[in-house]
Formats: structure tokens, sequence, C-alpha cells
């Protein structure tokens, strides 16, 4: 009796499980213009579809030409918010769920669902935009500077600077900008960043000993890539494994 008992709640937890999954469909984190956590000044930010209409490379546009309007789409769809205020609800995934709890904050790796939830920190705008190049062939990496995180693309055989935070194309390479840190200064609070922050962001800029780059984004939040990829097969294999196992024991028990 106890085993079937047993058996039972384990195929009620499975199904229970499967069903926060079917929920996540509908009930995901998504980051509003309304949300009193954000940072952003441009609240008039575009719709997940909008975005995607116009996120690839179009015929006969150059990589000149594509590059500010991808930083500038990307800028324009996510929202500046604290990764704190990111996190998956527990029906989106509920494995990143505890993972994003117990860390205290959570970006997504994966493009889709970073431009679904429409929000993030600098780090997250990065990811997308490098995301997006690489699948279309387009040479970028990640730069992650201190306190701040931007992107490099190879154009005309220069690595150029762009910020997608802040809808900044530099259009110049980062050692460039090392030697004149005032251009740095001055793009920041035209971008409408406070003075404070587009002082920090020169600094950044201009300290190159703590820049670090990745070309993947694998390689710049390893353990956080791999537990995601992981866990979008996990929520669904292991209440299948659950419900399994349960009717398994009821059957032995018969």
């Amino acid at each position: 009796m106890k085993t079937r008992t047993f058996a039972s709640l384990l195929i009620l937890f499975g199904v229970i499980l499967i069903a926060f999954n079917i929920i996540g469909y509908f009930h995901y984190t998504e980051v509003s213009r309304d949300n009193r956590h954000l940072l952003d000044t441009n609240l008039e930010n575009i719709s997940e579809t909008a975005f995607w209409d116009n996120a690839y490379q179009k015929n006969n546009e150059t990589l000149e030409e594509y590059l500010p309007r991808i930083t500038g789409l990307i800028s324009n769809r996510m929202l500046r918010i604290d990764s704190t205020q990111t996190k998956p609800t527990v029906f989106e995934n509920w494995i990143l769920w505890l993972y994003s709890n117990k860390k205290g904050n959570y970006e997504w790796s994966e493009t889709s669902r970073a431009v679904r939830l429409g929000g993030g920190f600098c780090s997250q705008h990065a990811i997308v935009l490098n995301n997006l190049l690489r699948k279309q062939d387009i040479d970028s990496r990640i730069l992650a500077l201190q306190g701040h995180v931007v992107n490099e693309v190879l154009v005309n055989g220069e690595w150029n600077v762009y910020d997608s935070d802040y809808n900044i194309t530099f259009d110049t390479t980062l050692q460039n900008l090392e030697n004149n840190p005032s251009k740095v200064y001055q793009a920041y609070l035209n971008s409408d960043a406070t003075e404070e922050t587009a002082k920090n962001f020169e600094v950044a800029f201009a300290t190159a000993e703590d820049n670090f780059r990745y070309k993947k984004t694998r390689s710049y939040r390893e353990e956080k890539y791999y537990i995601e990829a992981a866990s979008l097969y996990l929520v669904w294999i292991m209440p299948a494994l659950l419900i399994l196992l349960g009717i398994k024991l009821r059957s032995s028990a018969s």
C-alpha cells in the first residue's frame, strides 16, 4: 500500500511539473515600461515582433549600415534594469528559478528568451548582440570592461566598439578610445547617461589591463550557459521520469 501511495505521489509531482512548464509558455518574466525598478530613461521600447522583423542584415545592406541599426534596435527593445529583477518565474523554468533565486540575479544566454524578456543590464544587451552577429557569421566578441560590458565587431580589419545598452556606435577601436577617453565621456553624456556614469565609463575604457574579451557567450557566462542549456531539457525530462517511475512502481505493487 505504501509503495502504491509513493508511486502515486511521484506521478502527481511529475504531472504538476509538466503543468508548470505548460503554464510557463504564457506566464514568463517580461520587463514592462511601468516597472518601478527601471534604470532606463528611454521608455519607448519596441515590441518583440518589431524587433525580430528587423533583427537580421538585409539584402544589399552593408555591415557599416547594419551595425548601427542593430545596436539601436537592441537598445530600443531592451530596457535597462538590474538583473536582480529579471529572474525567470517558477513556471517559465523551475530549475532556473531555483538557481536564480540562489544567485540573486539572472540573465539569459539564449537570444530569443533574452529578447522576449525585453530588459537587463549591459551584459544582457551585449550577449544578444554577440549572438545575433555570430549567427550571421559576422566576427564579434563580448568586451568586459571594469563595470561595463560592450561588444567589438570586426569591420574592415579593425575591431570597432559598439554599446547596445546606450545605443552608441563608436566606429573606432578600443585602443583609440583608450587614447582618447574624452570621446567616451562625451558619447555617454550624449546618450543620456548621468555625468557620474559617463565619467565611470571613461575610466573603464581607459584601463586596458582589466578589459577581457570573450568570443562566445558560452565562454563569457560558462557556468550559467551550461546550467541554462541543460535546464531547458531537464524541466521536461525529469517530470517524465518521475511519471514513468511512478507507473512502474504501481505496476510492480499490483
